[in-house]
């Protein structure tokens, strides 16, 4: 296992991505999960910017691009991002 394909690194990879499209919207994970499952929330309106992304194992994350990523999150948001 190479250290990209940790669930530490792709969590912190999606809250850096995340926080470049949408300065000062939250990242919650779904820590009851073996899998990596996030939506992103704003936490002043309390509300969910994006739908759930589905069950990622850490090293399928990996293997995507930061742009393949950020066109994920994008399409998950429906235009709220």
């Amino acid at each position: 296992m190479q250290a990209t394909d940790t669930h530490e690194f792709q969590k912190e990879r999606i809250i850096r991505i995340v926080d470049e499209m949408a300065p000062g919207k939250v990242v919650e994970f779904d820590d009851a999960s073996t899998f990596i499952r996030f939506r992103v929330r704003d936490p002043f309106l309390n509300i969910n910017l994006t739908e759930v992304s589905g069950e990622w194992i850490p090293s399928e994350l990996a293997d995507k691009s930061d742009d393949w990523l950020r066109r994920f999150i994008n399409s998950l948001a429906n235009g709220k991002i």
